[in-house]
């Protein structure tokens, strides 16, 4: 184009040189695009996963606390069960000593815990 007057249409070069950078960048795009898609992917497996675990614990700690409390509630139960049955014991043997003229006093009223 040298000694040539100006023109109206740009060289097919250039042309194609632009719409090959348009090509290149939005097919870099797409593959930075994907590579966060897939660090974020791989993020959320790994948050989940972390979640999951910890949800696993938490329901073995529970369910481990549950057995404690089950075997606390039945032996104080048992505890209690014998209590009465001491009591009704000691009621039966006041009673016998009673019948043979022991005097026994008066259970104090207060009751400490």
């Amino acid at each position: 184009m040298v000694g040539g007057g100006v023109t109206a249409t740009a060289p097919w070069w250039a042309a194609g040189s632009v719409v090959a950078l348009w090509l290149l960048r939005e097919t870099w795009t797409a593959f930075l695009s994907r590579r966060k898609e897939r660090t974020e992917t791989d993020a959320n497996v790994d948050l989940i996963k972390g979640l999951s675990d910890r949800v696993s614990f938490l329901d073995q700690r529970v369910t481990a606390q549950d057995e404690r409390l089950q075997a606390e509630m039945l032996l104080r139960l048992r505890a209690q069960e014998e209590a009465s049955a001491l009591r009704t014991r000691v009621r039966q043997l006041e009673s016998t000593l009673r019948s043979l003229g022991a005097v026994i006093p008066p259970e104090d009223p207060v009751v400490t815990a």
